[in-house]
């Protein structure tokens, strides 16, 4: 943890400024153990340079489940996806992220935060409630050499930020659905945002518009997903790596999505890359979406556009300073694309 982090942190609760006592720094000056100490008598330690507010109450099935999901899987594989959808279709260019603070809210893996480093970044805070803080994250980050990057283990409706602390950008990619309560979840994260700053924010569509889809979404999507996420983790995998062999047969793999079997998503095309290639990036989409899709979580929320709509008038009722809205909202909606909702 770096000393820098200090001036953000806050008790998740009452939102009171904490102290530090009993820290160990190593050579590079950064705290590697320690507590966080809150006036309201809670305290929080920092372990392996990470500070944990956390318990075990919060520790769920959904909570392993996940960093079992980005352990497993990873996404530093992704990068390509990632920069012609989330970035393309939110944000233009990686430029947004040069010499931002920005706050990735449920980093999973930490490769959107490796990512964002990469794009000049000044500093990123990852938060993630997961167990993958002490593995795959590691594996992504430490190697980079970047240094300018902290990781906070939390949960991301009740982030361990002072209010209107970060002048930059809030990120909370493909997650917020995952949480209790979307709303709630998005109306904290809003709050960690400065006058002029911006959050971006996504949530999983209800796509039932039509007879087609509704058949798809409601009798074959959640009975399906109802089943499977009720499975172990090698049963869900084994599911997903079947489909993923499905979806690269021509003809086969098309019915299989559009059933509603599984989600494969878009796969970028990269140039001079052979059909093999190809076909072995389609079938790890395939694998990594239905099993994120189809998985033991908890919480999968599905919002109409109505209920996204009056969401962002609680967040920030000025429509000029919500972009991308038109565009997030219609149908089909581009990629990746996320809501950017300034103060």
């Amino acid at each position: 943890m770096t000393p820098h982090l200090l001036g953000y942190l806050c008790d998740p609760i009452s939102k009171q400024s904490l102290s530090l006592e009993n820290a160990i720094y190593d050579s590079d000056g950064e705290i590697v153990s320690g507590n966080l100490n809150s006036p309201s008598g809670a305290s929080y330690p920092i372990i392996n340079g990470i500070p944990r507010f956390i318990d075990n109450d919060e520790l769920s099935k959904t909570v392993e489940s996940f960093g079992d999901e980005w352990n497993f899987f990873n996404f530093i594989d992704f990068k390509v996806n990632w920069l012609n959808h989330t970035v393309k279709n939110t944000f233009g260019s990686t430029e947004i992220f040069k010499d931002k603070i920005v706050v990735d809210a449920g980093g999973g893996s930490g490769a959107q935060t490796r990512w964002i480093l990469e794009s000049g970044a000044k500093h990123v805070i990852m938060m993630d409630l997961s167990h993958s803080v002490d593995d795959v994250v590691q594996r992504n980050l430490k190697p980079t050499g970047f240094t300018n990057y902290d990781v906070i283990q939390c949960s991301i409706d009740a982030p361990p930020i002072k209010d209107r602390s970060i002048h930059g950008i809030v990120i909370c990619h493909n997650v917020i659905q995952h949480t209790p309560s979307v709303e709630k979840t998005a109306e904290s994260l809003f709050e960690l945002v400065a006058p002029g700053s911006e959050f971006m924010f996504n949530c999983y569509p209800t796509n039932d518009d039509g007879i087609v889809r509704w058949v798809r979404f409601h009798l074959i999507y959640e009975p399906l997903r109802a089943i499977l996420s009720r499975l172990p983790f090698g049963a869900i995998l084994g599911y997903a790596r079947l489909m993923g062999v499905m979806r690269v047969i021509p003809g086969v793999g098309w019915v299989t999505e559009k059933s509603g079997f599984c989600v494969r998503g878009d796969v970028p095309k990269i140039a001079g890359e052979s059909l093999f290639d190809r076909l072995k990036r389609e079938y790890k989409s395939t694998v990594l979406n239905t099993f994120d899709g189809y998985g033991s979580h908890e919480y999968q929320h599905h919002k109409t556009n109505q209920e996204i709509c009056d969401l962002l008038t609680v967040l920030q009722p000025d429509p000029d300073k919500v972009l991308n809205a038109e565009k997030y909202l219609s149908q089909p909606q581009p990629i990746g694309c996320g809501l950017r909702v300034y103060r």
